[in-house]
């Protein structure tokens, strides 16, 4: 129980957990249904009923709030009220207790006073929990705050719940949850009861609109021996008493016209209908349709029917014809604007089209708007696919588009004034399809025609095409009146009045893959192996749960919002309250200090020298006891002061510290061989100096990688091979024998380790100094390599914990086609504050590399990269973002970064890819040279055998040549383990049945689910075309199980080599880069190799804090990604970084 005055929480919320926490939280959980059993067995020991029969309820909420609203502060009323609902939070004072009881309707505050109710009922209030039923009986009152309450007098437990509800103030944000358990989406989220509630006035003005009109609801079959009256894929199923194959309707067309030549002039059902089709934010396999049919009408008077359906229904809903549409506003008040498909097509894609026109003429128009078609396609088919492309986005307030072409609506009348156009509109709002409407075909020959065109299509492969329905032919031949006919789909109704983003959201059960795994399908294409996943399992929160999401809190310490925010706050938001946009630090006094380091470290060793022995006169100095170990003490100062300076320079506090000492040793050791008061007083300064600044030095050290080895080494030998040939030099003329290159050499690093050199010193004080400094350099460098390179073996990558929280964040907000690619095992995560979003990222020389665009909330996205941009800064660390998309540079431009061209991404629409066309010739070839020796097969990469999986790595290793897989923003890098069920082989198995060839696919998440090339191998001795073969059958695998997009490569400076693009100044400098490295990396012809497939270009840019940068971004861009590899060392050259959250 909580303490006095604290609000009660749920001791678990499961359905939030992430895989992190799932051990704690499902103990949690667990746990907390312990306790409430036993607290229903003590209820039941004490004689109280937790689960009786009824409760006489004589108000709600809402109708209390209505009577007794205007009540002033601290009243009563008198009257008593018996209300009913959830108790959705408890407050303890004392013997006072305050409660939220809610019902369907609304909320009212409950006063629970042990004065009221006596002591025993107060304190059997402890078998009370958040979610429990309860039936009170008190009088209304209000609060001292004015808070309407009802002042118990009666309470009664009306049903236990046994389990928690989620936390207060986060909701219920998993979307999976959300959909499979909409009860409990539906007591948790305000936004969801909203949604139903409009949908529910929705249906109920239409059918009342439809009644006062005069039409009679009926209800027809849902199974039938035929699926007709729609183009779409029916479900199958099977009657045993009968044996025979029956379908789930498609349409409720057919059934209702048949009715209307029975003499039931105006006819509607409200009812479910069914396609085997793919899920994605605008389709359900099970949704609701509204059809209407009214003798002696025509599609003008289904307009205006339409017009009045819609328009009541918005009226309805929310009190008003306007509604929002993004960042538009729609207004569905009649008129609605009427243009015919023709008129539309030249307004917004300036040609002219006409099914009458030459194929040859709509073929080359469809080309020049990249509109796929089919061999057999007429030109009426094709006009309609260019209006669709061109035009139906473009459409945001109502609009009718008339007059469709005869090939594409096999049920419509023929258009009263051109036979070769029908009489038929589609309702299109906001670039969506609401409604389709024909003015009715009754013609029973012409019906009959058109069914043979639609059986010899069906023949012909088209699966979608209109099966023949002979009784529907011999109803017509009974007489069917002038007829028009309306279909709405009113779940895309609803989602227009709710502005919702999915149809998932206004579908209170929507259809969903059964828990606890895959169900491996009875049939499906024949080219598919074994089960792979549906797009719902890869739909994400991201874009279908906004609202629920990014309204619960936008950021830390926040109050909720209680919404979504809207798109363009997302967008384009203000740095993180608390965090500046990028700025360079204070950094005058740093690089005055840093620079003055390094001077000192070059005046602390230059008097050690003889030449400056012998000009400051402190020769003789050497020779008195103890002078010689502090000229060695100066040396090694020296040099420490000059390899600390570059540490300075950038803020380091152990560097700080380093130099203090390093300052003291060097004041002192000039204060004893000499005294060399300039050199004491300047060290002494510095020390002060860099106590004064102390506060400008705090930047954590970097984290361990070899490259500080790599670095420290060349640079380390060097300042010593510089030292001991200034040395010698300047001895040359006292010692023996004469100086070559190979003798200073062979004694300045032979001295590191106590070796002589070939020379004798006529100064024997020279000798004993230099011999003695040498040792203690090498003894210092030995010390200090291996600190390097030890602390780089023993450092740490991610670990298992913070692998599944960076895992879990990217299937739960994943929809980029790299945000995959952030679980390679080089990256190290940054976590925002709100544990909402991630930056996966490496550190390599002082700049911190964060691959593509940060995972995440939208809301809280902002929020990682000003966290992260800030935790950098602390340590002296440049950020680069790489690969991110060109369409979020806005959002790093207004922190002050830079963002430069990189490339273009290329996808494959696969809602929409063919291999028909003569664009697709060449792919289409290799597609068929290809099948005629292998067989494609898709599946999980987990369900391959081990054997296939030996066969796999071995096509990849010889495919290498020995040389490691390499990646980093766009590749997992690493061979196929056989263990990953996330992950997809595309193989091309042959005739005896090994690999030739294979992909990797890992998928993309959210509302556009689809999957991410990540290997691509074959054969050196396979056919050719087989790569072109396996991507083209992946699409089309894909796009059969309705998945909406493949990525393919990544063609780094793509644009550039477009020759139909005017290239700017910078593009064009880039382009002269391009050409240079074109040879060696293939820049342009992997471009044209993409091309080929006929995808969309997804730009994708660099980000850097300043454009200086990138030169050094870029080749350690090239390092990460294994361009510029370092044999068996290159991955210590990246520094594992330990998961870090916001600050």
């Amino acid at each position: 129980m909580s303490t006095p005055a604290e609000d009660e929480q749920p001791a678990a919320s499961a359905p939030n957990a992430t895989p992190a926490a799932a051990g704690a939280e499902g103990a949690a959980v667990v746990s907390e249904r312990a306790h409430r059993l036993q607290k229903l067995a003590g209820l039941r020991e004490e004689g109280i009923e937790p689960y009786p029969p009824r409760f006489d309820r004589d108000h709600t909420a809402a109708q209390i709030r209505e009577k007794f609203g205007d009540l002033p502060a601290g009243k009563g009323t008198g009257e008593t009220v018996r209300v009913a609902g959830r108790l959705m939070l408890i407050r303890r004072h004392g013997g006072l207790i305050f409660a939220e009881l809610h019902d369907w309707t609304g909320e009212v505050q409950l006063m629970v006073s042990r004065d009221e109710v006596g002591t025993q009922a107060h304190d059997e209030f402890k078998h009370f929990d958040l979610g429990d039923w309860v039936g009170v009986e008190g009088e209304v009152v209000t609060s001292e705050h004015g808070e309407l309450s009802v002042r118990v007098h009666k309470l009664e437990l009306l049903s236990k719940a046994l389990r928690a509800l989620p936390a207060k103030g986060h909701g219920l944000t998993d979307v999976d949850t959300r959909y499979r358990e909409r009860y409990l989406d539906l007591i948790v989220n305000e936004p969801t009861r909203r949604i139903f509630a409009i949908r529910s006035a929705t249906i109920a003005a239409i059918r009342a609109e439809l009644l006062e009109r005069g039409f009679r609801e009926v209800e027809t079959p849902v199974l039938d021996a035929h699926a007709g009256g729609a183009a779409a894929r029916p479900f199958i199923t099977h009657h045993n008493a009968l044996d025979i194959d029956l379908y789930l309707r498609i349409a409720l067309e057919l059934p209702l016209k048949r009715l209307v030549v029975g003499g039931m002039e105006r006819v509607f059902e409200i009812g479910r209908v069914f396609r085997n089709e793919g899920l994605d934010s605008r389709h359900n396999p099970e949704f609701t349709l509204l059809e209407a049919y009214q003798a002696f009408a025509d599609y003008h008077d289904m307009m205006d029917l339409v017009e009045a359906l819609v328009s009541r229904a918005a009226h309805e809903a929310h009190g008003s014809t306007k509604v929002k549409v993004g960042d538009a506003d729609v207004d569905l008040a009649p008129p609605w604007r009427r243009a015919s498909m023709a008129e539309l097509i030249e307004e917004h894609a300036g040609v002219k089209m006409h099914p009458s026109m030459p194929i040859a003429e709509a073929r080359e128009i469809g080309d020049r708007f990249d509109v796929d078609y089919g061999e057999d396609w007429g030109a009426g088919k094709i006009m309609s696919e260019v209006c669709d492309a061109t035009c139906e986005a473009k459409l945001v307030q109502p609009t009718f588009v008339m007059d469709h072409p005869r090939e594409v609506s096999p049920l419509a009348r023929a258009h009263r004034d051109d036979s070769t156009l029908t009489e038929r509109f589609e309702a299109v709002i906001a670039g969506r399809e609401l409604a389709n409407a024909y003015s009715e075909l009754n013609d029973p020959v012409d019906q009959v025609q058109r069914f043979e065109a639609e059986a010899a299509a069906k023949a012909a492969g088209d699966e979608e095409a209109e099966q023949p329905d002979d009784d529907y032919v011999r109803a017509l031949e009974y007489g069917l009146p002038p007829t028009g006919g309306l279909g709405i789909g009113l779940d895309r109704l609803v989602m227009l009045l709710a502005e919702a983003s999915a149809i998932r959201e206004v579908i209170l059960f929507p259809t969903m893959r059964p828990e606890g795994g895959m169900v491996k399908p009875r049939g499906g294409p024949s080219s598919v192996g074994g089960a792979i996943p549906s797009p719902q399992e890869l739909a994400s929160p991201q874009a279908e749960d906004a609202a629920a999401r990014d309204g619960a809190a936008a950021h830390p310490g926040s109050p909720e919002t209680g919404g979504a925010q809207t798109a363009k706050t997302a967008e384009r938001p203000a740095p993180a309250k608390g965090v500046d946009p990028i700025t360079e630090a204070s950094s005058a006094p740093v690089h005055a200090l840093a620079w003055l380091t390094a001077i000192l470290g070059v005046i602390c060793f230059l008097p050690t020298l003889p030449f400056f022995h012998q000009a400051l006169g402190i020769e003789p100095l050497l020779g008195q006891p103890g002078r010689s170990a502090s000229h060695v003490a100066s040396v090694l100062a020296g040099v420490g002061l000059l390899l600390t300076a570059h540490q300075l320079a950038r803020r380091k506090r152990a560097a700080w510290w380093l130099a203090l000492g390093l300052f003291a040793v060097a004041a002192v050791a000039h204060l004893l061989k000499g005294p060399d008061p300039i050199t004491v007083f300047l060290s002494v300064g510095m020390l002060l100096a860099l106590v004064w600044w102390r506060r400008e030095f705090v930047a954590p050290p970097d984290p361990n990688s070899l490259l500080a080895l790599l670095v420290f080494v060349p640079l380390y030998l060097g300042g010593v091979l510089v030292f001991g040939a200034a040395s010698l030099l300047i001895e040359s003329d006292k010692l023996s024998p004469s100086l070559t290159f190979g003798g200073i050499v062979d004694t300045t690093f032979g001295g590191l380790v106590g070796l002589n050199g070939p020379y004798s010193y006529e100064s024997k004080l020279f000798g004993d100094f230099f011999e003695a400094a040498l040792l203690a350099l090498g003894a210092a460098g030995v010390a200090l390599a291996l600190f390097l390179l030890f602390r780089t073996l023993a450092a740490r990558r991610a670990g298992a914990a913070d692998r599944d929280r960076a895992r879990t964040l990217v299937r739960e907000y994943g929809d980029d086609t790299l945000a995959y690619f952030a679980l390679h095992e080089s990256k190290s995560y940054f976590f925002s504050s709100d544990g909402r979003a991630m930056i996966a990222y490496a550190y390599m020389n002082g700049v911190a590399l964060a691959s593509s665009d940060p995972i995440g909330a939208r809301g809280s996205i902002p929020l990682v990269i000003d966290e992260f941009v800030a935790y950098s800064q602390r340590r002296a660390w440049k950020v680069a973002f790489l690969a991110v998309r060109e369409d979020t540079d806005g959002v790093y431009l207004d922190r002050g970064f830079h963002a430069v061209y990189l490339g273009d991404e290329a996808i494959i629409r696969c809602d929409r890819f063919s291999i028909n066309g003569p664009r697709m010739k060449a792919v289409r070839e290799a597609v068929t040279r290809v099948a005629k020796r292998h067989r494609f097969v898709l599946i999980r990469e987990s369900d391959a055998s081990p054997r296939l999986v030996k066969q796999l790595n071995g096509i990849s290793a010889e495919w290498r040549e020995g040389e490691a897989e390499r990646g980093f923003t766009m590749e997992l890098a690493r061979d196929v383990a056989g263990d990953q069920p996330d992950l997809l082989l595309a193989v091309a198995m042959s005739e005896d049945d090994r690999p030739a060839g294979f992909l990797r696919l890992v998928p993309c998440y959210g509302d556009n689910p689809g999957y991410s090339l990540d290997l691509m191998r074959r054969d050196p001795k396979a056919v050719n075309g087989l790569t072109e073969a396996l991507i083209a059958n992946a699409a089309l695998a894909l796009g059969e199980r309705g998945f909406t997009r493949l990525s393919m490569n990544f063609a780094a400076w793509g644009r550039l080599f477009d020759d139909q693009r005017e290239l700017g100044l910078g593009e064009r400098a880039l382009k002269r880069v391009a050409d240079l490295l074109n040879p060696f990396f293939q820049i342009e012809s992997l471009r044209d190799f993409n091309a080929k497939l006929d995808p969309e270009w997804l730009p994708r840019s660099i980000v850097v804090e300043d454009a200086a940068d990138l030169p050094r971004v870029g080749v350690l861009f090239a390092t990460v990604e294994g361009f510029l590899d370092v044999p068996v060392v290159g991955k210590l050259l990246v520094a594992p970084v330990p998961a870090e959250g916001g600050a």
